[in-house]
């Protein structure tokens, strides 16, 4: 009996974690717990264990160890043992794939820390609308000298690049981006002039503010900022004012369109979006951000 367990039961338990770890590659859960960079190594784990899986499988060979009363391993002595060693390796891993939640509640959110301010990420990357900011700004070469004694003709004006140069607008003529967005603008002049008062869109997951709420109508829009994987995954949140009383569950996800706003308060600029509309939405393909 120990040696059909000795040759069956590694089989079995690197097939099951093959199979797991492919199902949370292909059903997309994994979204949710890495980067988009590591997740093919999942992929490969999963093919490698199911590889090895059918090594046990199909191809000869013999387990001597642990398959007699002289053996060094306590539990491998007897049946008891060797069942409880495989489940002590399954089932942990079984119920977290089975009943692991697929995203963040709001007692995760809590416990993490709701971000609003971009200098609490320390060393985060620079927002994509600065830098497209950047590639899109011209630069005006100096006239060169005239040798003869005509009146030069003026020189046009450099002109900042309008928003629209590099500021993704849709149909309807909204300004589309994500929540860090509005965080990093907070915290830079150039982008503030180019998003106060124009009329955003953005989308991300309802929760009430009990901060700086004085008169009931302000919310955060959350969103979960992940650098590797689900451990260093950090709540920010932009605060939404609306004059509309709002039944939303929390933590459902929601389009907000609204005009930015940036005022100054307990001492730092702080986004605000002054909102238009605020309606339940299906969550995006990719829940985090990156």
């Amino acid at each position: 009996m120990n040696k059909t367990f000795s040759r069956w039961l590694p089989c079995a338990t690197l097939f099951a974690w093959s199979f797991i770890l492919l199902f949370f590659y292909f059903s997309g859960r994994i979204h949710a717990l890495l980067h988009p960079t590591f997740r093919p190594f999942a992929l490969i784990a999963g093919v490698v264990m199911f590889l090895l899986a059918c090594c046990f499988l199909f191809l000869p060979a013999t387990a001597e160890c642990c398959t007699d009363d002289g053996c060094g391993h306590t539990l491998g002595r007897g049946l008891g043992g060797r069942l409880l060693t495989f489940f002590v390796l399954l089932v942990p891993m079984c119920a977290a794939a089975a009943f692991s939640p697929g995203g963040y509640g709001a007692a995760a959110v809590l416990n993490r820390g709701v971000i609003s301010d971009a200098s609490a990420l320390g060393g985060a990357p620079a927002p994509r609308t600065a830098v497209a900011a950047a590639d899109n700004s011209s630069v005006t070469e100096p006239p060169l000298p005239s040798n003869d004694n005509s009146t030069p003709a003026p020189q046009a004006q450099a002109q900042e690049p309008e928003p629209t140069d590099y500021l993704h607008k849709n149909k309807d003529g909204n300004i589309v981006l994500q929540v860090i967005d509005l965080l990093y603008a907070a915290q830079d002049a150039s982008l503030i002039r180019d998003f106060e008062n124009k009329r955003v869109e953005f989308i991300g997951q309802y929760m009430p503010d009990t901060v700086n709420n004085v008169n009931g109508k302000r919310f955060k829009v959350v969103r979960m900022l992940m650098v590797c994987c689900a451990a260093d995954a950090r709540p920010v949140a932009a605060v939404v004012e609306s004059d509309q009383p709002s039944n939303i569950p929390e933590m459902s996800w929601v389009k907000v369109v609204g005009d930015a706003t940036f005022p100054t308060e307990g001492g730092r600029v702080l986004a605000v979006v002054k909102a238009k509309s605020v309606t339940v939405t299906d969550p995006p393909e990719e829940t985090m951000l990156y």
